[in-house]
């Protein structure tokens, strides 16, 4: 192993290779030190490039064991307080401030006693006919310069394998150390950006050097080059660099980070927010935030509108990236996605410029903006209500009228299933507005009574999600709901936090309504009322149709449905009391069989 790419975490100890690790500081009280140093028995250095990886993993096995133990001692777990963003940015200003420091050093111990630099004492020699005609030329400060020019391109290149091959051991002990108590599923984003801020910094002192171009072997040039051409000098990683900054994969960590501090997603926002910004920097490069032109958001506009619906379900693009998916999608002839949801990923990563340009100096303007595709149709063109003939068929289907068993909901028979959520969720959603995720994940505390008014209480806390802040809100049961039986039903839950339905699955955090909504869309088909443009969500166009139909308030229906309320009425006060949100809950009528004998208010 050439010793100017020997990592950190590895040294030589009379001829022989030791690993050596600094345990993070959560958990060196469990450890009972702060340096695990072990002998890797050899004094090859290939032997030992070979045991490294293995001993560093077995390392982080024992970290991991003892931050387990440590977690259960003592909860929560410690969060970052810095941002992965400033983390390397912290990190890059090290490995600068350590760069120069080592250089320093050398030519001072080479001026001092320059056979030590010829007997290779100081630094291992390079081994290259251009180091030769230095030598020659006996120019000590460009025979010097172009040793540590070498070691940091070397250092660059280990980075670059560790990147591609995902070995970053070494990087996730610095995450451990820089961010204590880090999640281990977040350890190995941070790492990856602790190892491009590394590459970055040390590319910027490489190509800011008055010799980095003189060798024959060309300097590998930083993104910010690339991109924006020649520059005479580079800054230090902690200065700003106009048209520049840090990477967008930083930004979208400074961004996620913020937006999980003040709880402003759901998770299923954040997941759609990262893979659109993912997906942009596949197709266009990670370069420093404010390179990005208008250009660059045409190019993924058009790379999105080639990638067939569920690409990435389909085996025929396995393995591909979005580019090449694109280009085989387009020479099959394959159906191209609509406008919304090519516009959807774009208003994505366009939301993630416009905080950029509130937050970094170096983003002068929005690249995406002004060049998203024009929709042709409204958001009330885009889905459907369901008829009052279409009402009458769903209700009419078994789970309603009788089917012939839990399992076989579907099958007509004699079971009316209003001990189900197959039962309520539909009736529900059809009489309150609500939302399918409100409604499937209801628990017995969720609804309330205050006087004469029973309502569903639905906001967002530690286990169920709203979709925004406007979404928290108050919706009296409907009369109908209560003559149908629901809080006869509810009463027969015993524990508050018990949820109503747990008979319809929740999904994963990235998916919450997903098997609902594949469930309730057989319930949909069944009854023939199908289209391309209905779904479940049609209940809530439906009951928007009757608000109109009843006279509500524009502001009463807003507030019912969970809708931002527009213009200077939306600043102030505190809403409408639940007397008033209780009188026009109960004029929606449809004509349904469950409406007679309701009494009209």
């Amino acid at each position: 192993m050439d010793e100017m790419e020997m990592p950190s975490s590895l040294m030589v100890r009379n001829g022989t290779y030791y690993v050596h690790v600094r345990v993070p500081t959560s958990i060196v009280a469990s450890v009972g030190k702060r340096f695990i140093t072990k002998s890797l028995r050899t004094k090859d250095p290939k032997a030992a490039r070979r045991k490294l990886h293995d001993e560093i993993s077995e390392i982080n096995r024992v970290f991991d064991r003892h931050r387990v133990q440590t977690s259960r001692q003592k909860k929560p777990t410690i969060r970052p307080v810095l941002s992965f963003a400033e983390i390397a940015r912290q990190h890059a200003r090290a490995i600068s401030d350590k760069e120069f420091a080592d250089r320093a050093g050398l030519f001072e111990a080479t001026y001092a006693e320059p056979s030590r630099l010829w007997a290779g004492d100081l630094i291992p020699l390079p081994d290259s006919r251009f180091f030769d005609h230095l030598v020659a030329e006996g120019d000590l400060d460009k025979i010097v310069g172009y040793i540590v020019r070498t070691r940091a391109k070397d250092r660059i290149a280990t980075l670059r394998r560790m990147l591609a091959t995902g070995n970053l051991s070494e990087l996730t002990a610095t995450a451990d150390e820089r961010s204590p108590g880090i999640d281990p599923d977040r350890r190995l984003v941070l790492a990856r950006l602790l190892a491009r801020a590394e590459i970055d910094a040390l590319e910027a002192i490489i190509s800011g050097e008055p010799d980095a171009g003189i060798e024959t072997a060309p300097v590998v040039a930083g993104a910010a080059v690339e991109r924006s051409g020649s520059r005479s000098g580079a800054p230090s990683p902690a200065e700003p660099n106009n048209g520049s900054g840090p990477r967008l994969s930083l930004v979208l960590a400074d961004w996620i980070a913020e937006k999980e501090r003040t709880n402003a997603w759901v998770e299923k926002t954040r997941h759609e927010r990262e893979a659109a910004v993912k997906a942009f920097t596949e197709v266009c490069g990670d370069h420093p935030v404010g390179t990005y032109a208008k250009a660059d958001a045409k190019r993924f506009k058009d790379v999105l509108f080639k990638i067939p619906p569920n690409a990435h379900k389909k085996a025929a693009y396995k393995g591909l990236g979005l580019v090449a998916i694109g280009e085989k999608a387009e020479a099959e002839g394959a159906p191209m996605p609509t406008a919304k949801n090519v516009t959807l990923k774009m208003d994505a990563v366009s939301s993630l410029f416009i905080w950029a340009k509130k937050n970094f100096d170096e983003v002068q303007a929005n690249p995406f903006q002004g060049i998203k595709p024009q929709i042709g149709t409204t958001p009330r063109e885009e889905r459907d209500p369901f008829s009052l003939d279409e009402l009458k068929l769903i209700f009419a289907a078994p789970p309603f009228t009788g089917a012939k068993s839990e399992r076989h909901w579907l099958q007509p028979g004699s079971e009316v299933l209003d001990s189900s959520g197959k039962y309520w969720i539909p009736l529900i959603a059809a009489y309150s507005g609500a939302r399918l995720m409100e409604i499937v994940q209801l628990r017995r505390k969720d609804i309330q009574t205050i006087g004469d008014v029973t309502f569903f209480d639905i906001r967002s806390d530690d286990e169920n999600r709203v979709k925004t802040r406007a979404a928290n809100r108050r919706i009296p049961v409907h009369p109908v709901l209560v003559k149908a039986g629901l809080l006869a039903f509810t009463a027969r839950v015993k524990k508050p936090n018990e949820r109503l339905f747990p008979d319809i699955e929740i999904g994963s955090a990235k998916n919450r309504s997903g098997p609902a909504s594949k469930l309730f869309i057989r319930l949909i088909r069944a009854a023939g009322v199908k289209t391309r443009k209905n779904c479940f969500h049609s209940f809530r166009h439906s009951f928007e149709d009757a608000c109109r139909d009843a006279e509500i308030d524009t502001a009463i229906m807003n507030a019912l449905q969970g809708h931002v309320e527009r213009g200077m009425a939306g600043r102030y006060g505190s809403g409408f009391k639940l007397e008033r949100l209780d009188a026009a809950v109960a004029k929606i009528r449809y004509g349904l069989v469950f409406e007679i004998d309701v009494e009209r208010s």
